[in-house]
């Protein structure tokens, strides 16, 4: 687990502290996201969308049960300056792990309030518009999360991604990589608002694009 956390945080460093192009300069910070998920057991419903942009989505989800390992599987609908996007896709959990809890000297216990993860996704990404090209992205997703408090902590969320299919280039090389650093804020038992930054960089670690972003979930 010591490289997977020396891994993330090596990858979002690179992508924050590179050099970024003036037209990069340009993309940054000109918009901000804005995400509301519900979820009612293992149904669940994503909305979202852009301020200063024309992107939204909505995204029906359903997590399948155990003996499936952790699977989700998705269905986006979304609509870019008019061009509508069909995108079916599965996420899957392959590691949680947190630090044991340790007991100190006085004998007391001290509980760990740090946990990470791994998984992937595989998606297809279909356009309604015939002149661009649908392909399929697969991306790794780590996560640390390190709980501050009983209704706070900070989180950080690194996915490198590949493109494959027409119009790609079907190599091992990452096409991109997007990081997310935040917080969460757990209002009640069933909302909890999360603020973050997101930072997108392309293959040469060169950070692209910067925006903020809002997360609100509600479980049902």
């Amino acid at each position: 687990m010591k490289l997977l956390t020396i891994f993330l945080a090596t990858l979002f460093l690179l992508t924050a502290c590179k050099e970024k192009e003036a037209e990069a300069a340009d993309k940054n910070w000109q918009k901000s996201e804005h995400n509301y998920t519900i979820q009612h057991g293992n149904l669940g419903l994503n909305i979202r969308q852009q301020y200063r942009s024309n992107y939204d989505h909505i995204e029906p989800s359903y997590k399948l049960d155990k003996k499936w390992y952790d699977v989700t599987a998705a269905f986006r609908v979304a609509e870019d300056d008019g061009a509508r996007e069909y995108r079916p896709k599965l996420t899957h959990t392959l590691i949680k792990w947190s630090p044991e809890d340790t007991i100190n000297e006085d004998g007391s216990l001290s509980k760990s309030n740090t946990q990470f993860s791994l998984g992937h996704r595989i998606e297809y990404r279909n356009y309604e518009n015939e002149s661009t090209d649908d392909y399929w992205r697969y991306r790794l997703i780590g996560k640390v999360a390190i709980g501050l408090g009983d209704k706070l902590s900070a989180w950080g969320l690194v996915q490198p991604r590949w493109n494959f299919g027409n119009g790609q280039e079907d190599d091992t090389t990452i096409d991109d990589i997007k990081n997310q650093v935040g917080i969460k804020i757990n209002l009640n038992d069933n909302v909890n608002f999360s603020p973050y930054v997101e930072i997108m960089a392309d293959k040469d670690f060169k950070q692209d694009s910067a925006m903020t972003v809002s997360y609100t979930h509600l479980t049902l």
